[in-house]
């Protein structure tokens, strides 16, 4: 009857869809996992204590094991390998044993799950991967959990992240352009499922096997509000990727929407674009303070090609978010003119070859993911509960399974089907089976039918197609012939006018030439005897010449040799006396550190004697330690006994006040259960007897009654007085109770005492111990370096004696050098004078027989000239004609010929059109060909491009060099030009001057009266003439000077540069001598040092026993504690990621601190680079915020110095470091010269002002970190006012630059005593915490100092501003 209610069983269907539903929270897996939850959360031995758990966990156990073993676990999967780890767990690469397909599986840990809650959205990737549809995401297939970790099976990836292909491939634009297009069409697939990434990176974009990118690890996601926002007070992400309003957001509550992730895209695109972030820094303070101030750090570098396009793109993605392209859609990024290509569409790119397709041997293929290594921490568990924690809970509902999702509604309605038939409709479902029957033979024939014309349309298609192919053909051959009519048509037109205006043009130089030729007839006879004569005289001053210019040049380099050895000799003379005096100053030094040595000799043999009484006190004190130590022990064994005892009395009495609670509610009820029997009596009794009854009956039973009442009332008052009794037992007992737990706890505090007091003592005989032994070592090897010592003073005194000797001998060589140079000086100059006198002589005799040349060769040419021409016109008469007839012929058959290849070149463009149809239809057969070729030649393109750019550079050596050697020829033909040029012009003169001349003799012999006016015109013409002569005088001075002026240009601009090349020389000769002196000033202190060891044990000779410590000090500072020397290493930026470390041998001096590249260069005193320490502004640990690129086990042997760029002296070839950048403001607070910028700690730091933690993994509070000096310090103190720290140690002064450098030590103990060791020399000598370097030495203040002691020197300094004063 209730079945047949409709409304009942609408609720059953509705419940049913929501338990087969996966999105639904009360799906089967969900109720599945709140069983296993429940029973994995009870089953603790002090939860089991309670009946109902018990109860609950005997009913449900055993099946909680069953559904377990039935429902997907670890076990149905091999481990192939581990692909990837990280904060919650790890990736591993997993085959399905039965069906053998290949998965990436996720663990995550429950424990660092629930530790990280805040930071943990392992729900929303879940999710996101379940729900999402889309090919660019990647796809979730199972979800499940056992006690310790979560599982996430999902699709391999095999081509690896893009991190991978940016490290093996130079990224082009064309790459750059197609990945970013599939990131952006990734992110708003994500965006439309109403989520926001948070953590776009290279390292959470996969590639799948064709090559294509999908998205992963959503473990950051969170969804957005109504308007499109997100709401959160942490800052999630990778520092290099995370955005401006997300950084914002830390420690306040921010709100910001999709646009942060587009701001990750555009600093992935710049990365895969230049090989780096545009924000990179060495620091997490460096990075967050250049995304700040995006505006002004954001460059691109100038050597890396880029197109405008996509820096306009960068820049876009890289502003404010309310300027941001992509915050209102990604139709916005996708009209962005940088997208713009031919070989792929936005609706197309998924179906189109990617420039990289990743390679596979197998599907368990991993060569495209870093080698992993095992990680052997313990892992970390939940801890066994007292009462119920509830660690299971917050999973209920995790596990998913895709093919159980996917037919989740057809069990809904077919369950809903079958139980609504309950009633006897099992015809109606009979008749339905039988029209779903004939409906699907229906479809199936429409189907077949449907195929039929599918492949007959197909065939049609094939034939329209050839026919279609073949019209085309015709089309092409009636279009080229066609244009080969036009063309024949123009040519042969073009043809018939050049040769009516050749025949013109012909015609007219044969009237010109007979007009010349007739006209020139007149000159010269008597030229060839005169040429003879002077060529004569010519050839014998040229011999004489010769021989004249082999003597100079020999003269010449002979005087350049002696030049030569004089200047090496003035060198070698120069070295020898700068080495002279560097061996006499050495030489004064040793004998006054000898003197100073002698000295504080007789004072530290005073002082042993002091320090052998304290040994003996010492020694004493260890022996009463060790007593002590036993009696310690004696009491612990005694404290533990007691303790043992006292927990079983506890034990006991525990049991005794369990026992009276019981006792007390056993009669409690049966106090309860009688006084209900009593009154159950008298109402029966008042209701049967008192109506029947006369007076006195009753009367006799309310006697009775009464009578029972009051034993009732006795024995009650009996009871209560037993449980008072209890009760005061049992306070009494739980006063005891107390009274025991808190003696157990003092008695265990002072067992701890004990045990530290003993633990201290045995350290403190173990140091005595080992430092007796190392000055015993220490004493041994003084003695063999001060014989080495010994043995090495007489070598540099020989060495010095034969110095003076080769000193001598090369004094006595440079006085004969000199007399030499002056004989070869005073030939040079003789030989000099006869070569002027000579020169002067040859440039006469040249200049007139350059006169005479050229008048005998003008006379010769005309008679030649004349001769020929008269011979040539008769000639040239019979050849026009016949050359006429000649182009006449050649014009026929030059038409005749061009017809003939018109009509070839037709045929072979017909074939060509053919051939083009035909490599059209190649070219659609072969397009996918090509297309996965092109991968493959972008390759080689690149190789090209690089190959290219090396023939590019030596083509332009080998132009450089063509163009020099043009330039030379060049100047060389424009000199003999010019030459011939001014003798031609020379003669035209001459000749006119003789007409002139002749013809002014004619007319004065024709003439017979002078008219006086010639004499005024002569005279005019005579000053006109003079003039002239002086102007063109003065052009010739006006040019000698400029090419004077010219050459001393050119002169003093190489003498500046060969000066500034000495001067550069200089510099570094003097950084490396100044090194080097650095190096042997450290070595003569460990001298010095190991002198004084072994002059206290000569004089004072120790008679006592072996056991003894000694120790020895120095009046002068230099102690063993001044010395410190091993192995570090500097980083060195050679990968995106992570610091690579250099090995250095670092020495540290009273005075300096030395980097060599070896313990061999140290010998040779070659440093690399040189740091003072009185330059230092402080030494200090580093924390996971200073160095977040490197390792995690590296960073607590890393330690920081913080130096004065002045203080740093190093070869340029090794100069490495780089001052860190102080230029960002935005976010600054400045206070105390102080650059402080807000952040909050995660890992374990501590206040540099009241040494309390800084950091909280939850809850982490707001904290303040100087950009200069890294001191980090609660935000409390300054927003409370108060006086919490010094003056900055760089930024006081700004003529101070500084500079920070890292080390790796080889251990945390080595790096501890390299920290201590340096903050004891910055201490003492470093600079000053107000930053003024003039200050003396002891006047340093440290950041870690007490708040008192702040506020006495404040006080006292009289450089410092007021206390209370803040820079704004």
């Amino acid at each position: 009857m209730v079945m047949s209610d409709p409304d009942y069983r609408k609720r059953l269907a509705a419940l049913e869809e929501r338990l087969y539903n996966s999105n639904s929270a009360i799906n089967v897996d969900g109720l599945l996992d709140g069983i296993t939850a429940l029973v994995s959360d009870l089953d603790h031995p002090a939860i089991k204590r309670m009946k109902n758990v018990e109860h609950f966990l005997h009913r449900y156990g055993d099946h909680v094991e069953l559904i377990k073993n039935a429902r997907m676990k670890p076990s149905d999967f091999e481990i192939v390998k581990v692909i990837g780890r990280g904060a919650f767990g790890e990736v591993q690469l997993v085959r399905h044993k039965s069906t053998r397909s290949v998965f990436a599986m996720k663990l995550l840990s429950k424990y660092e799950m629930i530790k990280r809650s805040d930071s943990a959205y392992y729900w929303e990737e879940r999710e996101i991967m379940a729900n999402a549809n889309s090919e660019w995401i990647v796809q979730l297939h199972f979800a499940f959990q056992n006690h310790k970790y979560l599982y996430m099976v999902m699709d391999y990836m095999p081509g690896g992240d893009l991190v991978n292909l940016m490290s093996n491939y130079d990224v082009p634009e064309k790459w750059a352009k197609f990945y970013c297009a599939e990131v952006v069409l990734a992110l708003d697939a994500i965006h439309s499922m109403g989520f926001v990434h948070r953590d776009v990176k290279p390292d959470n974009m996969l590639l799948d096997a064709n090559g294509h990118l999908k998205l992963t690890d959503f473990g950051t996601c969170m969804r957005m509000d109504k308007d499109g926002l997100v709401h959160s007070d942490t800052a999630v992400g990778t520092p290099d990727y995370i955005s401006p309003e997300v950084l914002k957001s830390q420690g306040g509550e921010g709100c910001y929407g999709r646009e942060c992730d587009w701001w990750s895209v555009g600093v992935f695109l710049y990365e895969m674009l230049v090989g780096d972030t545009p924000f990179y820094a060495d620091s997490l303070v460096g990075t967050y303070g250049k995304i700040m101030d995006h505006k002004r750090s954001l460059n691109f570098p100038t050597d890396v090609e880029m197109s405008d396009r996509a820096k306009s793109l960068i820049c876009a993605f890289l502003t404010d978010r309310t300027e941001r392209l992509g915050r209102n859609g990604v139709n916005e990024i996708k009209k962005h003119p940088f997208f713009k290509n031919d070989s792929w569409t936005w609706e197309n790119i998924r179906q189109t070859v990617p420039p990289v397709v990743p390679e596979l041997n197998s599907d368990v293929d991993t060569s495209n993911f870093d080698e992993i290594e095992k990680d052997d921490a313990p892992e970390e568990t939940f801890q066994t509960p007292k009462a119920f924690a509830g660690n299971h809970l917050p999973f209920i509902g995790f596990t998913y399974s895709k093919s159980w999702s996917q037919p989740s509604k057809t069990r809904a309605s077919s369950a809903s089907a079958v139980e609504t038939s309950s009633d006897g409709n099992l015809k109606i479902l009979e008749e339905k089976l039988e029209m779903e029957k004939a409906n699907k033979y229906e479809v199936e024939k429409k189907y077949k039918q449907a195929m039929e014309d599918i492949n007959h349309l197909s065939q049609e298609e094939a034939n329209i197609k050839r026919e279609y192919m073949e019209l085309e053909r015709n089309i092409a051959l009636i279009k080229h012939e066609l244009k080969e009519s036009q063309r024949k048509l123009e040519a042969e037109s073009d043809n018939k006018r050049k040769i009516e205006f050749e025949l013109k043009a012909k015609e007219k130089q044969l009237e010109d030439e007979i007009k010349a030729r007739l006209t020139i007839s007149k000159n010269s006879d008597d030229s060839t005897e005169r040429l003879n004569s002077l060529e004569r005289t010519i050839g014998d001053l040229n011999e004489r010449l010769r021989q004249e210019l082999d003597g100079s040049n020999k003269i010449k380099k002979l005087h350049s040799d002696l030049q030569i050895r004089y200047f090496s000799l003035e060198q070698n003379f120069n070295d020898l006396n700068s080495k002279c005096l560097e061996l006499q100053t050495l030489r004064q030094a040793l004998q006054n550190d000898i003197f100073h040595l002698q000295t504080a000799l007789d004072t530290e043999r005073n002082n042993r004697s002091q320090d052998v009484q304290k040994v003996q006190e010492l020694s004493e004190l260890i022996q009463c330690l060790q007593e002590e130590k036993l009696k310690s022990s004696e009491r612990e064994k005694k404290y533990s006994q007691d303790l043992q005892k006292m927990q079983q009395d506890i034990f006991q009495l525990e049991k005794k006040i369990a026992s009276v609670e019981l006792d007390r509610d056993n009669f409690q009820r049966k106090w309860e259960t009688e006084k209900q029997t009593l009154e159950d009596f008298i109402a029966r009794d008042k209701d049967n007897n008192f109506l029947n009854s006369p007076i006195q009956a009753n009367q006799d039973l309310i006697k009775e009654l009464q009578v029972k009442l009051d034993q009732e009332k006795s024995q009650r008052s009996v009871l209560d007085t037993k449980l008072l009794e209890a009760e005061k037992k049992n306070s009494e007992l739980s006063v005891d109770l107390t009274q025991l737990r808190q003696k157990v706890y003092s008695l265990q505090t002072e067992l701890k005492t004990e045990t530290d007091k003993c633990n201290n003592l045995n350290l403190q005989v173990e140091q005595e111990v080992q430092r007796r032994n190392l000055m015993q070592g220490d004493f041994k090897n003084q003695s063999h370096d001060l014989q080495k010592a010994k043995t090495r003073e007489k070598q540099l005194t020989k060495e010095i004696q034969d110095l003076k000797e080769e000193k001598k001998n090369l004094d006595s060589e440079i006085t004969k050098l000199k007399e030499e140079i002056k004989l070869h000086e005073f030939q040079n100059n003789e030989l000099k004078e006869q070569l002027e006198a000579e020169s002067y002589f040859a440039s006469l005799y040249k200049n007139q027989l350059k006169n005479l040349k050229e008048e005998a060769e003008t006379k010769d040419k005309q008679i030649k000239e004349l001769t020929s021409d008269v011979q040539n016109i008769a000639q040239e008469k019979d050849s026009i004609g016949a050359q006429l007839q000649l182009a006449l012929a050649k014009a026929d058959s030059e038409q005749l010929a061009r017809q003939i290849a018109e009509e070839q070149l037709s045929d072979v463009e017909k074939e060509k059109t053919m051939l083009e149809l035909e490599i059209k239809e190649l070219m659609s057969r072969h397009k996918n060909d090509l297309n996965k070729k092109e991968s493959i030649i972008t390759s080689f393109e690149d190789n090209k491009h690089s190959y290219i750019r090396e023939i590019e550079n030596l083509q332009q050596e080998k132009d450089a060099l063509n163009n020099k050697i043009k330039e030379l020829s060049e100047d060389n033909q424009k000199t003999k030009n010019s030459d011939i040029d001014k003798l031609k012009k020379l003669l035209e003169d001459e000749k006119l001057k003789k007409i002139q001349a002749v013809n002014k003799l004619a007319e004065i012999m024709n003439r017979k009266d002078l008219n006086p006016t010639k004499g005024k015109s002569s005279k005019a013409e005579s000053e006109i003439k003079r003039r002239d002569k002086e102007k063109r005088k003065l052009e010739q001075e006006l040019a000698m000077e400029k090419e004077k002026y010219n050459k001393m240009v050119e002169k003093m601009q190489r003498d500046i540069m060969e000066a500034q090349q000495s001067v550069i020389e200089e510099t570094q000769a003097r950084q490396k001598l100044q090194m080097e002196i650095d190096a042997k000033d450290s070595e003569l202190e460990q001298l010095r040092q190991k002198l004084s060891f072994n002059n206290a044990d000569n004089i004072s000779v120790h008679s006592g026993n072996h056991d003894e410590s000694i120790t020895i000090s120095d009046d002068s500072g230099v102690s063993s504690d001044s010395h410190l020397e091993g192995w570090l290493a500097i980083p060195q930026k050679a990968s995106k990621k992570h610091f690579t470390w250099k090995k250095q041998y670092v020495v540290v001096s009273s005075r300096k601190v030395l980097f060599f590249n070896s313990e061999n260069d140290k010998q040779n005193t070659d440093p690399i680079m040189v740091l003072d320490i009185d330059k230092l502004f402080h030494v200090r640990p580093v924390t996971q915020g200073d160095v977040y690129r490197a390792e995690a086990k590296d960073i607590p042997r890393i330690f920081q110095i913080l130096y004065a760029s002045e203080g740093e002296k190093c070869k340029l070839d090794d100069a490495t470091l780089e001052p860190s950048p102080f230029s960002d403001r935005v976010g600054v607070i400045s206070y105390k010269g102080h650059d402080f910028i807000t952040l909050t700690y995660r890992t374990p730091t501590s206040c540099d002002s009241c040494h309390k933690p800084v950091s909280n993994l939850l809850h982490p509070p707001p904290a303040l970190e100087c950009k200069r000096c890294h001191i980090k310090v609660h935000k409390e103190h300054y927003d409370k006012n108060e006086e919490f720290i010094a003056y900055c140690k760089v930024n006081y002064d700004s003529s101070i630059q500084a500079k920070e450098m890292l080390l790796l030590a080889e251990s945390t103990e080595k790096q501890k005593n390299w920290v201590q060791h340096l903050s004891k020399k910055v201490s003492k000598q470093g600079i000053v915490s107000t930053g003024n370097l003039s200050n003396p030495r002891g006047t340093k203040q440290y950041a870690s100092m007490g708040p008192q002691l702040r506020g006495q020197q404040a006080g006292k300094s009289a450089t410092l501003p007021p206390p209370n004063s803040r820079n704004s």
